[in-house]
């Protein structure tokens, strides 16, 4: 056969190539759907949940979001916007669930970071723990708490880590970069995550100056890896990312320059987290 006409022989048809094309672009709609119900209606503009509301007139909503994304087929997740959308969705979904659960006031307080955190959940035809989740699939780790990364949780990974997925993460703290009130799509998964991470370090959630001292999200200190680079240490990437707010001269005298390691050393700079649940 001539390579022309092989070449032409290759080629899908157009409607076909329409077909796949809507498959793609439309991967998770059975989550994304019920999820934007749920969070247009109890997400508040500062981020905290209504549970209450969510348990009396959007569990429904909730659990259909679940079951989706328990059945969710992840050879249709073909690229990195579509598997990462569909993580942060899944365990954003369950985090809200475990919520209603436990009624929980405040995770550390009530231990309770086994219960949410290492307690296997139903993802894509299997099962993997929000840890595994977020550091075996999204930070592409291959041992979660002390065990082997399921290969089915290795096949959700993005080829890349993506350090924004830390703002589009919520466990439900409120000093967790708040949810937002629509489910990710892999559509607007770029600007949608931008939005969010300027919204964040532009928030006392992720830096303020308290006195005289420094206090930094301890995001910044757990992940500090996926955040510094050798060229580029984790108080200048701070310090740039907080060029914009009131207090930027005193954060960047206190920031630039410096590792991860001396801004853990220094006396000044104080790392913090509060675990109280985000609720309305």
């Amino acid at each position: 056969m001539p390579l022309t006409r092989f070449a032409r022989a290759l080629r899908p048809a157009p409607a076909v190539f329409l077909v796949l094309l809507a498959a793609s672009a439309t991967a998770q709609p059975a989550v994304e759907a019920p999820l934007d119900r749920v969070l247009g209606a109890v997400v508040g503009t500062d981020g905290l949940v209504d549970y209450r509301l969510l348990a009396r007139e959007h569990r429904a909503d909730l659990d259909a979001a679940l079951a989706a994304v328990a059945e969710q087929d992840p050879s249709a997740l073909r690229t990195d916007d579509q598997k990462t959308a569909f993580l942060l969705n899944a365990y954003n979904a369950h985090v809200l669930a475990l919520v209603l659960q436990t009624d929980a006031a405040n995770l550390e307080d009530e231990d309770l970071f086994e219960r949410f955190f290492e307690t296997p959940v139903r993802i894509a035809g299997g099962a993997a723990t929000l840890n595994q989740i977020e550091h075996g699939a999204l930070r592409r780790q291959d041992r979660v708490d002390g065990a082997a990364v399921p290969r089915a949780v290795q096949a959700l990974r993005p080829a890349r880590v993506d350090r924004r997925v830390h703002v589009g993460l919520n466990c439900a703290a409120v000093s967790c970069p708040p949810l937002g009130r629509r489910a990710f799509r892999a559509s607007t998964l770029d600007a949608d995550l931008g939005r969010a991470w300027r919204a964040f370090v532009a928030s006392p959630r992720a830096a303020r100056v308290d006195g005289g001292r420094v206090v930094l999200s301890s995001l910044f200190d757990w992940f500090a890896d996926d955040f510094e680079t050798p060229r580029r240490p984790l108080g200048d990437l701070l310090a740039g990312a907080f060029a914009s707010r009131p207090d930027a001269a005193p954060l960047r005298r206190a920031l630039a320059g410096r590792t991860a390691a001396d801004l853990r050393a220094d006396r000044d700079v104080q790392f913090d987290y509060d675990w109280t649940v985000n609720r309305r």
